[in-house]
């Protein structure tokens, strides 16, 4: 039964870290903490992953991030440079990266 246990749990973890690598975005997104490959910087994605969390959590999660994003511990460190000398231009370079590449032309 022991031996059974961990070989479930290794299976689970390898799945959960397979998982944890897919979270991404595919479309380009002008964002300090999302790099030019999409993956995402945000602590449940990385040290505070737990199996408890539900996609829903993970979604939220990723929608405050959008909506506050964080220059001081970035991914893109050009973006938070342009973050942190004019966010208004850079929401507004945001804002075209969307109207460019998220909408259907």
């Amino acid at each position: 039964m022991k031996e059974e246990y961990s070989n479930l749990s290794c299976f689970y973890l390898k799945n959960i870290q397979w998982l944890r690598q897919r979270v991404r975005f595919l479309t380009k997104i002008y964002h300090p903490n999302i790099d030019k490959l999409g993956r995402i910087c945000l602590d449940i994605l990385k040290d505070k992953w737990s199996p408890a969390l539900q996609i829903r959590t993970v979604l939220l999660s990723i929608q405050a991030l959008l909506s506050a994003p964080n220059p001081d511990d970035p991914l893109a460190d050009n973006v938070a440079k342009h973050w942190k000398a004019n966010e208004t231009e850079a929401v507004e370079t945001a804002k075209e990266w969307t109207r460019v590449y998220a909408n259907d032309a």
